[in-house]
């Protein structure tokens, strides 16, 4: 059955923010984060100030494209601002009915236990107990020039547009041949959501390019908006596939309609140490009796579950595919159906467990009939993440002596309408949980957070593809969360209703 576009909802795209469904284009970001001083001037300043649509993130990315076919390598302007506010934020603003007890009014740091992060006290950035900090600002462009601009020509002076300068972070897209990827080096935001929903009536946010229509691009499925913006019908999690529409993703008050939640977290990665560490743990495995050979990179491999091109080791078990890398149709098309004993993904790899696919959790042979109930839950778990990394390029002292002496990262930020059972609940029970998807699965080695600084890894098979070969290796932990907060980031007509 084809795609019925018709049933499909037609967003305002000159009302919704451009970051939340489409994404500010960037290989430059700064947010800053703010206080309100004057709440009178402040909203004043918002009913004049430039945000960025979701229509304008559209235009800029057709510009783009349109040059691009004409051979151009010119780089393009592509000024991008967009805003968010923490609960303390809308209060400053006048909002009310809001529920402080809710996982929003509390904020990231009363979840910190729950989540396993560190102390909100030794946090390097929005500690509590700081300056208040009541928003932020995301500024984006094609270089840090054009969003220092950005900054001068739409938020400057700051005093007299009531807001005061609470810190900032800067993002970097890294330099080519490694832009999209992460420190580690992998290829970064590979599995996005696609979305359901039109921008012109018979135009597709995200249109169907493969044989299936419930797909746009082959294995990344359609999922409807009330997952990523408040007043759209959403997932079903109780529902017997995928593609069954659920109930409309009201918002908590009238005021956040065509608006998301944002989650900001400030990831510290420890490249050097992370290289050597999975070299050492490969070397490890001398005993061919005991476990399947891996080198650094396929041990690498087996803790992402993709290899540093993006390409999935479903579809590359023992090497890399530049066929199936990240930038092919096929970077997305696989399923775990073939591999529910972990045999060449192990159950604990970073994209396995943050994001299970069709996996049935502690079922190696499931029913027919489980394996789309239970993908469908998981859609309903799903985030758009709109990351970008920061810091400097690995040096060469740090990659010999295999210490960290600069500071890089993942300034990771995604957009959920709920926070609870979207990015907590896939923090809490599904990167956290050792035994999630299976039994012995372990904690993500990656972005797994906990007391522990040593986590166990049981990797695959895939040359013996027998289950005792399993290697068992233990990995440091290379990821450190920083710190972060919860934002609401509203449509355009709301900002502009601030008084």
């Amino acid at each position: 059955m084809a795609r019925d576009l018709t049933a499909e909802p037609l967003f305002p795209t000159d009302e919704i923010q451009g970051d939340i469904l489409v994404g500010l284009l960037k290989k430059s970001e700064k947010l800053v984060f703010f206080r309100i001083v004057d709440s009178a001037a402040f909203a004043a300043f918002l009913h004049d100030l430039q945000i960025t649509s979701m229509q304008d993130c559209l235009d800029q990315r057709a510009a783009v494209a349109a040059s691009k076919a004409t051979g151009s390598t010119a780089l393009l302007s592509t000024p991008g601002l967009n805003v968010a506010f923490t609960q303390a934020g809308l209060a400053a603003l006048g909002v009310g009915g809001l529920d402080s007890d809710s996982t929003f009014g509390k904020g990231m740091a009363a979840s910190a236990t729950d989540l396993a992060d560190p102390d909100p006290a030794t946090w390097k950035v929005l500690r509590p107990g700081g300056d208040p900090v009541h928003g932020v600002f995301l500024v984006a462009g094609a270089t840090e020039a054009e969003v220092d601009n950005t900054i001068a020509l739409r938020l400057a002076p700051a005093g007299a547009n009531g807001w005061d300068h609470v810190a900032t972070e800067v993002g970097t897209v890294r330099p080519e041949p490694v832009a999209g990827h992460e420190h580690f080096g992998y290829a970064d935001g590979v599995s996005q959501p696609a979305v359901r929903g039109r921008i012109a009536p018979g135009a597709a946010l995200d249109p169907t390019v493969g044989p299936d229509p419930d797909q746009a691009e082959p294995g990344r499925d359609l999922l409807w908006p009330g997952e990523f913006l408040f007043g759209y019908p959403a997932q079903d999690p109780a529902a017997a596939d995928l593609t069954i529409k659920g109930p409309v993703q009201e918002p908590p008050i009238p005021l956040m309609a065509n608006g998301a939640f944002l989650v900001f977290r400030r990831l510290a990665q420890r490249v050097p140490e992370f290289d050597l560490s999975v070299k050492e743990a490969a070397a490890s495995q001398i005993d061919p009796a005991a476990s399947d050979p891996a080198s650094a990179d396929l041990l690498g491999a087996q803790m992402v579950g993709r290899w540093k091109s993006g390409a999935a080791l479903i579809n590359a078990p023992r090497a890399d595919d530049p066929s199936t890398a990240d930038g092919t149709p096929d970077v997305n098309a696989f399923e775990f159906d073939g591999d529910r004993e972990g045999l060449v993904c192990p159950w604990g790899a970073h994209i396995r467990k943050a994001y299970p696919r069709d996996d049935v959790r502690h079922d190696v042979d499931p029913a027919p009939g489980d394996v789309p109930r239970a993908e469908a839950f998981t859609q309903t778990h799903r985030m758009m993440r709109r990351g970008i990394a920061f810091g400097p390029e690995l040096k060469q002292e740090e990659a010999l002596t295999g210490t960290t002496t600069e500071e890089r990262g993942l300034l990771f930020a995604c957009y959920v309408t709920d926070l609870f059972d979207q990015f907590e609940f896939v923090q809490r029970f599904w990167i956290n949980d050792a035994d999630f998807v299976q039994p012995e699965s372990g904690v993500d080695p990656l972005i797994g957070q906990g007391a522990n600084d040593v986590l166990p890894f049981r990797g695959a098979a895939p040359f013996s593809k027998n289950l005792g070969r399993k290697p068992n290796v233990n990995l440091n932990r290379f990821v450190h969360m920083e710190g972060g907060e919860y934002f609401f980031a509203p449509s355009i007509p709301a900002i502009r209703s601030f008084k």
